[in-house]
């Protein structure tokens, strides 16, 4: 079950990965670099793979941020869950009807 949690942005810098979804590093700079980072068609299927340098942010805003968006590997924002001890972030891909997930977890 997901449950959904507000991050600041100081606890998001660091690396996040997923299984076969690839992997996002988040610098305190601004900087995001994706790894591997699986895009998706519109059924949710995996058809490629994404890596690049490019920039993160997060809102509503920098102490309080449910959502992240990176300029890196088009998709979705990402919004986050889990638990403040375990947190994770997700976004929807594919036809937001059919409820898939690509999710990542952050690693220690």
């Amino acid at each position: 079950m997901w449950q959904q949690q507000t991050l600041a942005r100081s606890d998001i810098a660091g690396t996040w990965a997923g299984s076969d979804a690839g992997t996002l590093r988040f610098e305190d700079d601004g900087t995001v670099v994706a790894t591997d980072l699986a895009e998706y068609n519109n059924d949710g299927d995996k058809v490629s793979e994404c890596s690049g340098t490019g920039e993160w942010g997060v809102y509503p805003d920098d102490k309080a941020a449910k959502q992240l968006w990176t300029s890196v590997c088009d998709g979705n924002p990402w919004e986050f869950g889990g638990s403040k001890a375990d947190p994770k972030m997700r976004r929807s891909v594919g036809n937001p009807e059919h409820g898939n997930f690509q999710t990542l977890s952050r690693e220690q």
